[in-house]
C-alpha cells in the first residue's frame, strides 16, 4: 500500500510571480505517499477552473472558485464543491446561497453539475465531512454557520439536501492543518481526501512531467551492412510508462562490413539540441514539408509585422542557422498593405498553401488570407507564389465583417478539407476571440462551403485572463483521436495552450463532439524561464517523431521568439509540450552498446 492521500489547495493571489488571481483561485492538486511532504501536480498550476457565465449577447463573463472540498461519493467516483467567486476572486452575488458541484473519475477530468442551493446569502466558507455521513458545512456573510445532510442523486447527476435536516452551530469545523505543504509556493490547502494506490499512480503519471528513465537496446543482432546497422533503434522508458524509439549514433567508423566477424559496438543515442529561443523576434512559427524539405515561418515582430520570411532545410535541426529569404511583404499587395500575422504552410492535394492573416490597413481589419505555390514552383522564390486571396463565405461574402479574423489552420479528414480560425467581433461590442470552423473547397481553400460554427470561447478564467481570447489553433491526428490545440489569455506571460479534442470518426462540425481540457496543457509554469508560451504548430518528421514549433518570451519583458521541442504523448494519449531535452533523454543513459554479427555474405 502507497497510502496516496491528495490535497486540494489554492493558491495565495497576493503571490510575487505573477500568477494572477484569475488563477489562483481554482482547485490545484498536491499529493503524498506514507506521509511524506505533498509535492505539487501540474506544475504548481489550477487543474480545476470553473466555466464562465454566457451574457446575452455570447460574451464569457468569467468565474472562479474559493474554498475547494473533495469528497468521495462511491469507490470510483468523487465530488468537489467550491464557492463561486467573481473574476478577482471576489463576492459573486449571483451565488448567493448556492454551492458549484464538480465530479470526478480521476482529479484531471471533471463534470461541472447544477449548483446546489443551500442557503439564502452569500457563502464564506465551505467545508465536507465525509468520514461517516455526507455533510456540508458553510458560514453565511451575516457569520451564521449551518450543517446540513447532503447526497449524490446518480439518475438525475445532481447533489441534494434536505432543508429539514439543516441545523445552525456555533462554529465552523476546523481547517484543514498539520500536513507538510511547505514545498508548495503560496498555497492555501482547504481539503485532503484518501486516493487508491491505481489512482495516485496515475495523477503523478498524467500531472507531473515524465522523465527517461530506461533505454533499451537489441542485443545479439544480424545485419549485413552499415544501412541496416542504422535501422536498429533504442527504445526510450519513460515514467509515465509511455516509450518511443529513438536513432542511435553508432561509433562504427573502424567496422569493416565486408568482413564477416561478431562485434561489440557502442554507440550514442541521437538527440537533436535546440537552443531557445531559435529565433527571436518570431511569433506564431509553423514547420512544413515539402518535396522532402523542411520550410519554417513565422510572424516578423522585428518589423512590426510587415513582412514574412521563411528558411528550408534538410532536416527540422537545420533550420535553426538556415537563411531566411523574404516572400511576401506589406508592399507587394494592396489588400494585404499592413499587417502580416500567423502564417502556415498547409498542403491539400498536391498544392503547397500559407494560410495567414492580413490587413490593407487598420488592426481592425485584419483579414484571413491563402496564398498558393504556383505549379512546379519554389517556395524559397517569392515570385513563384501566387497573390493572396482574401478567405469568403459560401456566397462570396468576405468571412466577417463587423470584426477580425486570423490564425486560420486546415486539416482534412473523411476525405474532406476544414479550417479553423478565431474570430472576434468588435461592432458593436468586443465580445472576445472565439474559434470557429467550417469545411472549404479543396481546390480553392479559401472558399468555405458551409455555414461556420462556433467550436469554443474562452470559457475558463485561464482562457480569459487578462484578455477572453481562443486562438491560434492546430490539429493532430492521432490513433483515432483529433486533437486541436490552441492559444487563450493575453500574448504576454499570461498566455497559454489549451486542448480540444473529439474522436476521429465524429463530424468536426459539430461543436457537442469537441470536448475541452479544464486546464491549459502548456504555461509558463511548464518550462522555466519561457514565458507566455503558445501559438504552436507541428511537424512530423521521418521517424514518425512530431515537433512543437512555438513562440514564448525569454524572460517576462523578452520579445516573442521561436522555440522547437519534440511532442511527448501522455499515459492517455494526448500532446504533453513540456517535455524538455534532458527529461526527454536522461544523459547518464544515453550510451549503448550491442553485440552485432556482420554477415557479409
Amino acid at each position: 500500500m502507497k497510502n496516496y492521500q491528495l490535497l486540494c489547495y489554492e493558491r495565495d493571489p497576493w503571490n510575487k510571480e505573477g500568477y494572477d488571481a484569475k488563477l489562483s483561485h481554482s482547485m490545484h492538486l498536491a499529493i503524498a505517499q506514507n506521509g511524506l511532504a505533498f509535492q505539487p501536480l501540474n506544475h504548481n498550476y489550477g487543474v480545476l477552473f470553473p466555466k464562465g457565465v454566457e451574457a446575452g449577447d455570447g460574451s464569457i463573463i468569467a468565474k472562479t472558485l474559493i474554498q475547494p472540498c473533495a469528497f468521495q461519493i462511491k469507490a470510483d467516483l468523487f465530488g468537489i464543491f467550491a464557492i463561486q467567486t467573481g473574476p478577482q476572486g471576489e463576492n459573486d452575488l449571483g451565488a448567493k446561497g448556492k454551492l458549484l458541484c464538480f465530479t470526478t473519475k480521476d482529479f484531471v477530468h471533471y463534470s461541472q453539475l447544477k449548483p446546489l442551493k443551500i442557503g439564502n446569502d452569500l457563502i464564506l466558507e465551505v467545508r465536507v465531512d465525509d468520514q461517516l455521513t455526507h455533510q456540508v458545512f458553510w458560514r453565511e456573510v451575516s457569520g451564521k454557520v449551518y450543517v446540513a445532510d447532503f447526497w449524490f442523486d446518480e439518475d438525475t447527476q445532481r447533489f441534494e439536501t434536505s432543508g429539514q435536516h439543516q441545523q445552525e452551530l456555533k462554529k465552523m469545523p476546523p481547517k484543514v492543518a498539520g500536513y507538510m505543504t511547505d514545498g508548495i509556493k503560496d498555497c492555501l490547502p482547504r481539503s485532503v481526501v484518501t486516493i487508491s494506490d491505481d489512482l495516485g499512480d496515475y495523477l503523478i503519471k498524467k500531472l507531473t512531467e515524465p522523465r527517461n528513465v530506461e533505454n533499451l537496446v537489441p542485443q545479439d543482432v544480424t545485419v549485413h551492412d552499415s544501412a541496416e546497422l542504422e535501422e536498429i533503434k533504442a527504445v526510450a522508458k519513460y515514467s509515465d510508462g509511455t516509450k518511443t524509439k529513438k536513432q542511435i549514433d553508432w561509433y562504427d567508423q573502424d567496422v569493416d562490413f565486408t568482413k564477416s566477424q561478431d562485434v561489440t559496438l557502442k554507440g550514442r543515442i541521437h538527440q537533436d539540441h535546440f537552443i531557445f529561443p531559435m529565433a527571436l523576434d518570431r511569433a506564431d512559427p509553423c514547420i512544413g514539408r515539402w518535396h522532402g524539405k523542411y520550410y519554417f515561418i513565422a510572424t516578423n515582430d522585428a518589423d512590426r509585422n510587415h513582412s514574412l520570411y521563411i528558411r528550408e532545410a534538410n532536416s527540422v535541426p537545420e533550420l535553426v542557422t538556415a537563411q531566411e529569404v523574404k516572400i511576401l511583404d506589406s508592399d507587394m499587395y494592396d489588400s494585404v498593405g499592413n499587417l502580416l500575422w500567423a502564417p502556415e504552410f498547409h498542403i491539400i492535394g498536391d498544392q503547397l498553401f500559407i494560410f495567414h492573416s492580413a490587413t490593407a490597413d487598420r488592426f481592425e481589419d485584419v483579414q484571413s488570407f491563402v496564398m498558393a505555390l504556383k505549379p512546379n514552383g519554389n517556395p524559397m522564390v517569392k515570385e513563384d507564389w501566387m497573390a493572396p486571396k482574401r478567405v469568403v463565405r459560401t456566397d462570396g461574402e468576405p468571412l466577417f465583417k463587423q470584426g477580425i479574423t486570423l490564425d486560420m489552420t486546415e486539416f482534412q479528414i473523411h476525405e474532406r478539407c476544414y479550417v479553423v480560425w478565431s474570430q472576434r467581433q468588435f461592432i458593436p461590442k468586443d465580445l472576445g476571440a472565439w474559434l470557429y470552423i467550417a469545411e472549404v473547397d479543396k481546390a480553392q481553400p479559401w472558399q468555405l462551403v458551409s455555414e461556420p460554427q462556433v467550436i469554443a470561447k474562452p470559457t475558463y478564467s485561464w482562457e480569459n485572463n487578462r484578455a477572453p481570447v481562443n486562438e491560434g489553433p492546430f490539429a493532430i491526428q492521432r490513433q483515432g483521436k483529433l486533437y486541436l490545440t490552441y492559444s487563450g489569455a493575453l500574448i504576454d506571460d499570461s498566455y497559454v495552450v489549451g486542448l480540444l479534442s473529439m474522436d476521429a470518426h465524429l463530424d468536426p462540425l459539430n461543436a457537442e463532439n469537441w470536448r475541452k481540457n479544464n486546464y491549459p496543457i502548456l504555461t509558463s509554469n511548464t518550462v522555466p524561464g519561457e514565458f507566455g508560451p503558445g501559438h504552436n504548430a507541428y511537424v512530423i518528421d521521418d521517424e514518425g517523431h512530431y515537433w512543437n514549433s512555438y513562440h514564448a518570451h525569454p524572460g517576462k519583458e523578452g520579445p516573442r521568439s521561436s522555440g522547437i521541442r519534440r511532442v511527448h504523448f501522455d499515459v492517455d494519449g494526448e500532446p504533453d509540450l513540456g517535455l524538455t531535452e534532458a527529461l526527454d533523454l536522461a544523459p547518464e543513459l544515453v550510451n549503448v552498446n550491442t553485440q552485432v554479427r556482420i554477415d557479409s555474405r
